[in-house]
């Protein structure tokens, strides 16, 4: 393993969460045949009944490389910490709790293999077509559909020269990083997704909605963000306002969606439909966010009735 050279690094934080990390591992080295992948986990200092086991997958796979950090450092800086100890020529990224579907290290192998110059390559179902290329700047910025963290690839060139992700945002700082390498670098666009997102109660996510500097931090996010978006026009003040309520009322209509009569969530759920009444009536939205409330409730039944149909279609068969 040592003597071959590393074509991909597959870095993969994590916290708590050796189980789950442990099965994304075995499909990861399912297709590994040519040996020339490395699993990068770097642990955020995990309870020590998780770190052991991390310690029984990294025994049993040798081309695990496990890193601790002393103390529990945050996540945006232990996601840095893995692309820093990376080595291979391209870095892909995931979550410690998602998965990636059959052949997709297979289609990646193939991406890489003809892409005419370091790039990054991002998930995209909304594109036309299996795949689209688009060259740096505003336009490719602005056509980043922004994907889950999961699944995405990027030539080392490009964090070596541009850096990682920022660590003034402390909540998903993919969303900055990823528009942040569009600008800068080429992008190639996958109409398949690579992974497949795995939703749970102990996701991240919930954690997030819960803290009180979370709409502080998405207006952080988006005003750093602007400058990818608009470009020379990053100096209007104006427009840069106006990306930021766009982008916070999005946040609140998908913090609704995914909060409203959930087990524990309801909360905050208050907090959030003030706020987000209020920015509909600061972007002129009063028909969106009525059509946006009226949906909740269907929302929820279909979420209700799916394992049903799923149940139902699985005792027709």
């Amino acid at each position: 393993m040592s003597s071959t050279p590393i074509l991909i690094s597959i870095v993969i934080p994590t916290w708590n969460r050796p189980v789950l990390l442990g099965r994304l591992v075995e499909l990861i080295n399912a297709e590994n045949e040519a040996g020339d992948i490395e699993v990068v986990i770097v642990d955020d200092c995990s309870e020590e009944k998780n770190w052991k086991l991390l310690q029984d997958i990294a025994a049993s796979n040798l081309n695990v490389k496990l890193y601790r950090n002393a103390t529990n450092i945050g996540m945006t800086r232990n996601w840095n910490k893995a692309i820093e100890y990376a080595r291979g020529q391209w870095i892909g990224f995931m979550c410690d709790d998602d998965l990636f579907k059959p052949d997709s290290i297979e289609r990646i192998r193939k991406l890489i293999s003809t892409t005419p110059k370091p790039c990054l390559i991002l998930q995209n179902s909304s594109i036309s077509f299996e795949s689209e290329w688009i060259e740096p700047g505003v336009a490719a910025a602005n056509r980043v559909a922004l994907p889950p963290a999961s699944g995405q690839f990027w030539h080392r060139e490009i964090t070596e020269k541009l850096g990682a992700f920022d660590e003034r945002v402390k909540y998903c700082p993919d969303a900055e990083f990823w528009l942040r390498l569009a600008y800068h670098y080429p992008v190639l666009l996958v109409r398949d997704y690579l992974v497949i997102p795995y939703q749970h109660d102990t996701n991240y996510m919930w954690e997030i909605f819960r803290r009180p500097d979370f709409l502080e931090q998405v207006t952080l996010s988006i005003t750093i963000s602007s400058q990818w978006l608009l470009g020379e026009n990053a100096t209007d003040r104006q427009l840069v306002q106006y990306q930021i309520d766009d982008g916070i009322w999005e946040t609140l209509r998908t913090v609704l969606n995914n909060t409203f009569l959930k087990s524990g969530e309801m909360k905050n759920f208050p907090r959030y439909l003030i706020e987000f009444i209020r920015y509909s009536f600061v972007m002129n939205r009063k028909r969106l966010m009525v059509k946006t409330i009226a949906r909740l409730p269907l929302l929820r039944a279909k979420d209700f009735l799916r394992p049903i149909a799923n149940q139902w279609g699985l005792l027709k068969k």
